[in-house]
């Protein structure tokens, strides 16, 4: 009968999911926690691996001279220093993120983050590829899109620190460094003329006979990174600076040293990919600059002390970052699938 006549039989119920699609939806959440798993596992691996490859031998001889009180101070206030820094590096990778990814909210963006971050401290960092692969699929970013933003941050994080280095020139060079200001135009232009890049990058294509690149960085965005990761070397240099001074280096002389020789020491351990995380290469360009205002047995603690302060506080904000960026994220995807049943589908 019709509805028409009275039919009164109830409605066909909707058929159920396909075993299929049940088990390609299994299957792919299995996966995603292999990934986190291993991604996790070669992470605490590797700062187990970092903290026994390290004679930290002279640090104790140093803190065993130092007032306790003092010197716990200065490291609780050198931590706190660094990871400041970190979280302005944070936000000039979002702003790169947010202008040539996906419109996503902020905590979905810092997951990308501070997957990508910590895997420095991961053997061999291929491990966090799929996981950060399988997180930019998430959001719709593909790979070409997302090693874009990476790419980009790096050169923006290698440019700025190669500039703010400059300011050590005078200190360990002498005076006569007026040529190094040479150093400083690239960024300069960059910050005033950001189209440029995109101009490179298109004129790099077609060198290679490449396709354009699928990525363009507007003005602002660019501008934005570049002022962030400035102040980022900036402050996160103070840390070494408070270190040396409580050390016993003579604060004003030793301020720049520190300051821009942290940046120069970084970017070059950046450079040198071969070292994970600098490791070795850092703590020789720290070495030259710290030696020219204290003793050398006295600056390889210093150094090494504050290769600790960074990986503790890189550690300290990228887990407690993620955790955190993780949360969010799947609060604000509930929220988001409650307001709209058809993404709970």
């Amino acid at each position: 009968m019709t509805p028409e006549t009275g039919d009164t039989s109830p409605p066909t119920p909707t058929p159920p999911p396909t075993p299929t699609a049940r088990t390609g939806v299994n299957w792919w959440r299995l996966v995603n926690q292999v990934l986190v798993v291993v991604f996790v596992v070669g992470l605490t691996v590797g700062l187990v691996l970092f903290v026994r490859g390290q004679d930290w031998a002279p640090v104790r001889s140093l803190a065993a001279q130092l007032d306790p009180v003092r010197l716990t101070a200065a490291l609780v206030v050198a931590l706190l220093i660094n990871a400041s820094g970190l979280l302005l590096g944070m936000l000039s990778w979002r702003a790169l993120f947010v202008d040539l990814g996906a419109p996503v909210n902020r905590w979905t963006a810092y997951r990308l983050f501070f997957v990508g971050f910590l895997a420095k401290f991961v053997p061999g960092r291929f491990v966090a590829l799929p996981v950060l692969l399988r997180m930019g699929k998430e959001i719709n970013v593909g790979p070409v899109r997302l090693a874009g933003v990476f790419m980009l941050s790096w050169a923006v994080v290698a440019l700025t620190g190669a500039t703010v280095a400059l300011a050590a020139g005078p200190a360990v060079l002498g005076r006569t460094t007026g040529w190094l200001l040479l150093a400083t135009v690239p960024l300069v232009v960059l910050f005033a003329r950001p189209d440029l890049l995109n101009l490179g990058l298109a004129a790099a294509a077609r060198l290679l006979r490449r396709q354009p690149p699928e990525v363009t960085a507007s003005a602002a965005g660019l501008r934005r990174a570049i002022t962030s990761q400035s102040l980022s070397w900036v402050i996160s240099g103070h840390h070494l600076w408070l270190l040396a001074v409580t050390a016993g280096a003579p604060p004003a002389k030793s301020y720049l040293i520190c300051v821009a020789g942290f940046a120069a020491a970084t970017v070059a351990g950046l450079v040198v990919v071969i070292a994970p995380d600098g490791l070795g290469v850092r703590e020789a360009v720290l070495m030259v600059g710290l030696a020219t205002v204290m003793p050398l047995s006295v600056a390889t603690p210093v150094v090494l002390a504050s290769r600790l302060v960074c990986a503790l506080s890189e550690v300290a904000v990228g887990a407690g970052g993620l955790l955190l960026a993780q949360y969010m994220h799947r609060r604000r995807t509930v929220l988001d699938r409650a307001a709209d049943p058809a993404l709970a589908g």
